[in-house]
């Protein structure tokens, strides 16, 4: 996903371009990304604003099946030149912030891999009624209900079992 800006960055200020994304993203180009960016001049670089989507794959929280999910992310980043495009003088781009190669080509990949971790949910399912593992057994729920009608509970909740039980004379 890189993108030659020179002529942006010859452009005033507030100038505009938009491009359609449709490219391999993530650590191992393993998200198929989506999208539509918009490349607006700022007096420091280049804001990248866009809307995204792409499909995630991982392991269901409740029954560690395999899941897929499709997530949307909305990403804005501002990306800084390191040589200025009229003198070619070396420019210092703040410290931990993305740039804008030598060559003048911004590259958003590092950008939207980042927003593509941040967007992934803290709790993949399956589907939304996955029912989960048995503790007992580790039987999965949803194949059929397993011959443990009680479930054991950690030793550590005894007391509050016992003062619920108390609580309900």
């Amino acid at each position: 996903m890189q993108i030659n800006v020179a002529r942006l960055l010859k452009e005033p200020v507030g100038a505009k371009r938009n491009y359609e994304v449709d490219a391999l993203a993530g650590e191992y180009g393993e998200n198929h990304v989506k999208g539509n960016v918009e490349l607006i001049r700022t007096s420091r670089g280049i804001l990248a604003a866009g809307k995204f989507s792409t499909d995630i794959t991982g392991y269901c929280s409740r029954c560690l099946e395999e899941a897929k999910e499709q997530i949307s992310f909305i990403m804005e980043e501002e990306f800084f030149p390191v040589i200025d495009i009229t003198s070619g003088v070396h420019l210092n781009p703040p410290p931990e912030e993305f740039t804008i190669a030598d060559n003048h080509i911004l590259d958003l990949s590092e950008a939207i891999r980042q927003y593509i971790v941040m967007a992934i949910p803290t709790r993949l399912l399956c589907r939304p009624d996955c029912l989960g593992l048995c503790p007992v057994c580790g039987q999965e729920l949803a194949r059929g209900d397993c011959s443990h009608t009680t479930r054991t509970a950690d030793p550590g909740w005894d007391k509050l079992v016992q003062l619920e039980k108390e609580s309900k004379i």
